[in-house]
């Protein structure tokens, strides 16, 4: 690998999450929900491919409306 691929790497990496965020409706849509107590959140589907997806009432978000809400 030169060093001016090395130096474009993050941008193909960057295009490749862009590209994976818009691969699914639900991760179109931008919102997550907690498994239990089911607050929706808006997101940025690649940032968060890119750096993890966000915690609530201490479990990571889902791209998957609740069903139903359990207690914690």
């Amino acid at each position: 690998m030169s060093l001016e691929d090395f130096a474009r790497a993050p941008a193909r990496h960057q295009s490749l999450y862009d590209t994976i965020a818009t691969s699914h409706p639900s991760l179109l849509a931008g919102k997550v929900w907690c498994g239990r107590c089911g607050r929706p959140r808006n997101v940025d589907a690649a940032k968060c491919l890119r750096e993890g997806w966000p915690k609530c009432c201490g479990i990571t978000v889902s791209i998957d409306r609740p069903k139903e809400v359990t207690a914690p």
